[in-house]
């Protein structure tokens, strides 16, 4: 039986200018940026702005600039040793509270997605509200090859992920941890893997080959590529991997773990601003093409 599931392509909405302007007023701010910079910014924003494009796509745009124009390769670098401390002691806090079954790990997972220095959240359970296609997560598990893609997202999160990457492991599974290669605001990037030694939580940790936020499908490259392409089972963490992947999530099944952090995302994915979701989209097999 095919089984329904939400979502829609990610595109701009009028709420994501605001997000946008934020976006490069804290990042400005921590490059040591001048007004100069940020009327760049702001204008690159009113350029871009149209129907067809996504958030990412401009962030990554907006990112770039900035690094271009002040020098700073990496502005949330005193930031991330904060959030790695915090997560590490909060994802063993966590882990107490919630049972190691499927669902457990899951809800564990999508802890891990609270922090986004841009919008100022943090490690917060109060009115925690979860939703997930448990049953169907765990049968795309069961019938998939041997190998995992994780697209990770925040730098803190693999303390989250790696009782998810042991369950997987316990039932025979590959699992490759993909991270960025260059900073991305406060994405896990290949510098910090060896800069708080990530590869003592976790040794299979692969470079996503580029410094952008979010995926892009002409980017993959190698081993990320092989197993896109392949029959791996293959998860995104949060909602800038949505955000792209959405733009061609339609050639296979993508396991979407996140909090849904702005209105935008909400709209397409069909849950409210604060819930935390694990849900699954693209193309199922036995049914017809979808929409992430």
């Amino acid at each position: 039986m095919c089984i329904s599931f939400m979502g829609n392509v990610m595109k701009l909405m009028e709420h994501c200018r605001g997000c946008l302007r934020g976006l490069v007023e804290k990042v400005v701010a921590l490059s040591k940026g001048d007004d100069g910079i940020l009327s760049h910014c702001y204008s690159v924003i009113d350029s871009l702005w149209g129907e067809d494009r996504t958030p990412p796509e401009i962030a990554n745009r907006l990112l770039g600039d900035i690094k271009e124009m002040t020098g700073i390769y990496d502005p949330y670098h005193s930031a991330k040793d904060r959030e790695v401390g915090v997560a590490r002691r909060s994802a063993r806090e966590l882990a107490d509270t919630l049972p190691e079954t499927l669902e457990g790990l899951l809800k564990l997972s999508a802890l891990g997605n609270s922090m986004d220095f841009f919008i100022d959240s943090g490690y917060d359970t109060t009115g925690f509200e979860f939703t997930g296609e448990i049953d169907t997560i765990g049968a795309e598990f069961h019938s998939k090859g041997k190998d995992v893609l994780m697209f990770a997202d925040n730098v803190g999160e693999l303390f989250f992920d790696i009782k998810l990457i042991e369950y997987l492991e316990r039932r025979g599974k590959i699992v490759s941890y993909a991270v960025k290669e260059h900073p991305a605001q406060n994405d896990l990037s290949m510098p910090d893997v060896d800069r708080f030694r990530f590869r003592e939580v976790f040794p299979n940790i692969i470079s996503t080959g580029s410094g952008e936020v979010g995926i892009r499908r002409k980017l993959m490259r190698g081993r990320i590529k092989d197993m896109w392409e392949g029959d791996a089972i293959v998860i995104a963490k949060g909602m800038a991997n949505y955000e792209t992947i959405s733009e061609y999530g339609e050639e296979r099944t993508v396991i979407h773990i996140m909090k849904v952090k702005c209105p935008t995302v909400a709209h397409a994915v069909g849950h409210g601003v604060g819930q935390y979701i694990a849900i699954i989209g693209g193309e199922r097999d036995g049914c017809e093409k979808g929409l992430l």
